[in-house]
């Protein structure tokens, strides 16, 4: 009777464990940093993820349950809390420091790093800001209020607006649809790496999208409906899904989970 009261009880820690470690149902924000994937979750924790192997560690306090959105740097993660105010995180150790006023990136729908600077979408204008002193400064005119994903290039950006259009936009502000319009309506999650767009579409398949030959193509099978979070990193792609965390070959889709 102990053997097997012994036996379940060691059943049950292995199960647990397994879950919890694949389990990222939790999660309200993740990016994909210097090699390493940072992931916040609802209780406010901040994660640092091995992408090689899936195993994790918390970096800091928890501290960031009210964030909205987060952002890649050069040096640092950025989040956008919920009140709309930017803060810079050392992804070492978690400390975070506020970047310019409370407040000034209320209703931000969009953002992204090109180069040193953040690039955001706010009640339909673009600003460039200096994640340093938090000054930031408008881009163009007002003339992106159907903005829903943005993604950095060398010297430009690419957005996809809510009718599925996507378009190039230099940073002085001007821009230009590639492709066809509505082609990307069914997004639901991007990244962009070596001048590729790579997005998840909610039917599961992947594609990768060439901005400068205006072209597209699915990647592998329409296996990724389960999607969160798409990423680029050392030249693979990872996917996040509530079951589990996926490296994705960004030439023919084939995959494996690296977190059981």
């Amino acid at each position: 009777m102990f053997k097997k009261v012994l036996f379940m009880i060691s059943a049950m820690v292995l199960i647990s464990s397994v879950a919890f470690a694949a389990d990222w149902s939790n999660t309200i924000a993740a990016v994909t940093h210097n090699g390493a994937l940072y992931s916040i979750e609802k209780s406010g924790a901040l994660y640092r993820t091995d992408l090689s192997t899936g195993n994790y560690v918390q970096v800091g306090k928890s501290e960031f349950a009210n964030t909205a959105k987060m952002f890649s740097g050069p040096k640092n993660l950025f989040t956008i809390e919920t009140d709309g105010t930017l803060y810079r995180i050392e992804p070492s150790n978690g400390a975070w420091v506020r970047v310019g006023k409370a407040g000034d990136y209320k209703g931000t729908a969009a953002g992204v790093f090109s180069g040193t600077r953040l690039y955001t979408v706010s009640n339909g204008a673009l600003y460039g800001s200096n994640p340093i002193s938090g000054a930031w400064t408008q881009v163009g005119k007002a003339e992106f209020g159907g903005t829903r994903w943005l993604f950095g290039g060398d010297n430009q950006l690419f957005s996809i607006e809510s009718d599925g259009s996507m378009y190039r936009i230099d940073l002085n502000g001007s821009w230009g649809r590639i492709g066809k319009a509505g082609d990307w309506k069914n997004t639901k999650a991007g990244a962009a790496m070596n001048g590729i767009i790579y997005t998840v579409e909610t039917g599961g398949a992947l594609y990768a999208t060439n901005p400068d030959m205006a072209t597209w193509k699915q990647l592998g099978k329409a296996e990724f409906a389960n999607t969160m979070f798409l990423f680029a990193e050392g030249g693979w792609l990872y996917t996040m899904e509530k079951g589990g965390l996926y490296k994705v070959s960004p030439t023919d889709g084939t995959w494996s989970q690296i977190d059981k």
